[in-house]
């Protein structure tokens, strides 16, 4: 494996409010994060995704 985080590639258009739902799995997953933290969920999530971005851990599949 190539411990990269693999995504289907699209547009999506933003929500003007910022606000995203996730699935239970993930928020439990969130929720661990911010107890061993200390982080708030906005301050967790940011900092995950951020450093995944900017880590290049994420790969776009796009359709061929």
């Amino acid at each position: 494996m190539d411990k990269k985080i693999h995504i289907p590639a699209r547009r999506v258009s933003l929500n003007p409010q910022g606000v995203i739902k996730i699935t239970p799995e993930a928020f439990e997953a969130l929720a661990e994060v911010m107890n061993e933290t200390g982080m708030s969920a906005r301050q967790a999530a940011s900092t995950i995704i951020t450093q995944a971005v900017n880590n290049d851990l994420i790969v776009y599949d796009r359709e061929e």
